[in-house]
C-alpha cells in the first residue's frame, strides 16, 4: 500500500511530457541558483530546447506561470495523499498509525524535495500567489492530522485539537525539510531515531488523555477507543 502512495503522481492524468520536463528542470535550477537567478534561457537549455528560441512559451507564458504550475502539481499530489492517508492510517494501533504517517510523509517530501526547498528558502523571491497556494496545501495536511487526532483523543478531552495537530504534523515535516535542505539531520539525530521518538511522544500524549484524574491505570497501551 505504501508503494502505491509513492506512485500517486503516476496515477494522475499525464500532461504533455515537455511541460513536465520544463517544470522539473526549472525546479532544480530554482533550488540551485534561486528563483530570480534562473533565466528562461537556462530553463530552455536544461530542458533540451534551443535557448532563446521561445520553446518554453509554447507551454508557459512566464517563469511565474511555470512555478504556479509546479505548485498546482504539488497540490494535486497533496490531494491524492489526503484521499489515501485516512485508510492507510486506520490500523487500530496509535503508534503503528503514526509510523505509517511518518513513512507516507517522508515519501511525499522526497517526491517534492526541489519544490519544497524553493518555496521555503526563496520566500522573498517567489510570487505571492504561489506562496498562498503552498500554504493552502499545508493547511490541508494540518486538517488531516486534526481529524485523525480528534478521533483518538479521549472523549471530552480539553486538548486544543487544531493546535496539537499543528505541533504533530509540523514537527515531523520540519525535521524532514531540514534534512532535505541541509543534507544532514539536526543534532545528528538520524531519521529512524527521530521518527521512533516522535511516535513514542504522541502515543503517550494521546494515551494520557484517556487516564482519568487520580486513576492508577496505565496510559501507554497505544490502543485507545475511537470517536466516529
Amino acid at each position: 500500500m505504501l508503494t502505491e502512495v509513492k506512485r500517486d503522481r503516476m496515477t494522475l492524468p499525464q500532461p504533455h511530457p515537455t511541460r513536465e520536463v520544463l517544470i522539473d528542470v526549472a525546479l532544480a535550477l530554482f533550488a540551485a541558483e534561486g528563483y530570480r537567478g534562473t533565466t528562461i534561457r537556462k530553463i530552455e537549455k536544461a530542458a533540451g530546447l534551443t535557448p532563446g528560441a521561445g520553446g518554453m512559451y509554447r507551454h508557459f507564458r512566464s517563469k511565474e506561470e511555470l512555478l504556479l504550475a509546479a505548485v498546482e502539481r504539488y497540490r494535486a499530489d497533496v490531494a491524492s495523499f489526503l484521499a489515501r492517508a485516512p485508510e492507510l492510517m486506520d490500523l487500530g494501533d496509535v503508534r503503528a498509525e503514526l509510523l505509517a504517517a511518518a513513512t507516507l510523509s517522508r515519501q511525499f517530501n522526497e517526491r517534492n524535495d526541489a519544490l519544497l526547498r524553493v518555496l521555503i528558502l526563496e520566500q522573498q523571491a517567489i510570487p505571492k500567489k504561489a506562496q498562498r497556494h503552498f500554504q493552502a496545501a499545508w493547511e490541508d495536511g494540518y486538517r488531516l492530522y486534526a481529524r485523525w487526532l480528534a478521533q483518538r483523543l479521549a472523549p471530552g478531552s480539553a486538548v486544543d485539537v487544531d493546535a496539537a495537530a499543528i505541533q504533530l504534523f509540523g514537527s515531523l515535516t520540519q525535521y524532514q525539510v531540514q534534512v532535505e535542505t541541509f543534507s544532514r539531520p539536526p543534532l545528528g539525530v538520524e531519521p529512524d531515531g527521530f521518527i521512533a521518538a516522535w511516535a513514542d511522544h504522541w502515543t503517550a500524549f494521546i494515551a494520557a488523555t484517556r487516564v482519568a484524574p487520580g486513576s492508577s491505570g496505565h496510559a501507554g497501551s497505544g490502543k485507545p477507543g475511537r470517536r466516529r
